[in-house]
């Protein structure tokens, strides 16, 4: 008789600091968490793999690597664009997308009471997205991302009244590493926060606009 086998199998993808990353069967996960803990890994995601269209002997092992290879292709990620579409919408309003992606160094700041100002700045290959607002008279950042240029990556996370920094890359001894679960995090929160900032009318008339490296042109809307 032949032997069966479950429908599906139950995956369990952790990650460490380090870029690293291991498969476990959620029993395998059951059995082994607290060493996994111990050794820097914390699960990222789950999934389920239907099995029932695959061999029973060796259709479990085949489609769990190839799936999970694909999985965790950044290459295959969702690119961020949301961020990098709403910042040049916002932009062409003002008649400075032109500037922002020729200028070394570029500042846009952006009234729209009531919601904290709106600081986009470039730095060289960095971009920076703010909102800006004051404690005990500091200027602070409740949320800064920063991305490179042009590619629009996520680099880093600044939230100043929690006192969280926490980058992307990161230096392994003299070995450069990426922080995976973290640029996932910074991938989907860039979206939503993008999606936020159109609703909210940061990119409508109305808004009160100035800049420290260009003038604003005189057709720019106020």
């Amino acid at each position: 008789m032949r032997q069966g086998y479950p429908k599906k199998a139950r995956i369990v993808i952790l990650a460490d600091g380090l870029g690293h990353t291991r498969f476990l069967s959620a029993s395998q996960y059951r059995l082994r968490r607290l060493e996994a803990h111990r050794q820097g890994f914390a699960p990222v995601a789950e999934l389920s793999i239907p099995l029932r269209r695959l061999a029973p002997l060796d259709g479990c092992w085949r489609y769990y690597r190839c799936f999970v290879r694909r999985h965790l292709d950044l290459r295959k990620e969702p690119p961020v664009n949301l961020m990098q579409t709403a910042v040049l919408e916002i932009l062409r309003r003002h008649n400075l997308d032109k500037a922002f992606n020729t200028a070394t160094e570029f500042h846009l700041r952006i009234e729209n009471p009531p919601y904290m100002p709106l600081v986009i700045e470039r730095q060289g290959n960095v971009v920076s997205v703010a909102h800006y607002g004051e404690l005990n008279d500091d200027a602070i950042r409740d949320p800064e991302l920063t991305f490179s240029w042009p590619t629009w990556e996520p680099l880093s996370i600044t939230q100043d009244p929690v006192g969280r920094y926490a980058e992307i890359h990161t230096m392994v001894g003299d070995r450069p590493a990426i922080h995976i679960a973290l640029l996932r995090e910074l991938r989907m929160f860039a979206n939503l926060w993008a999606r936020n900032l159109m609703a909210q009318g940061f990119g409508q008339a109305g808004v009160t606009v100035s800049s420290l490296t260009h003038p604003l042109p005189p057709s720019s809307p106020q």
